[in-house]
C-alpha cells in the first residue's frame, strides 16, 4: 500500500513538472496571454503537486512524506530541466548545420 501511494505521488509530481514547463513555454512564447497566475497550466501545476504532496504524506505521515515530496519534485524538475537544455542545444546545432549549408549554397 504505501509503494502504490509512493508511485501515485511520483506520478502527480511528474504531471505537476510538466504543467509547470508547458505554463514557462506558453508564457515565453505567447507573452500576455498565458502568463498570468490563474492560467490553467499554472492551476493544474499546482493542484497535481498538492495532490502529489498528499499522496506522500499519507505514505510515509507529514514529515518522511514531505521530505519524500520535495526530494521526488527536486528529481523531476531536474530531469526537466535537463530535457529541455537537451533540446535547446540540439534545436542550436541544427539551426547551425542550416545556416551553413545555405552559406554554402550562396
Amino acid at each position: 500500500m504505501i509503494i502504490l501511494l509512493i508511485i501515485a505521488g511520483l506520478i502527480f509530481c511528474g504531471i505537476s513538472v510538466y504543467f509547470f514547463y508547458k505554463a514557462n513555454y506558453c508564457a515565453c512564447t505567447r507573452a500576455g496571454k498565458c502568463d498570468n497566475p490563474v492560467n490553467q497550466y499554472w492551476l493544474a501545476a499546482i493542484a497535481m503537486a498538492i495532490i502529489s504532496l498528499v499522496f506522500c504524506c499519507l505514505a510515509l505521515h507529514v514529515e518522511l512524506g514531505t521530505l519524500l515530496w520535495l526530494t521526488l519534485m527536486g528529481g523531476c524538475f531536474l530531469g526537466g530541466y535537463i530535457s529541455v537544455k537537451t533540446n535547446e542545444k540540439r534545436r542550436c546545432n541544427a539551426k547551425a548545420v542550416n545556416a551553413l549549408l545555405k552559406a554554402e549554397a550562396n
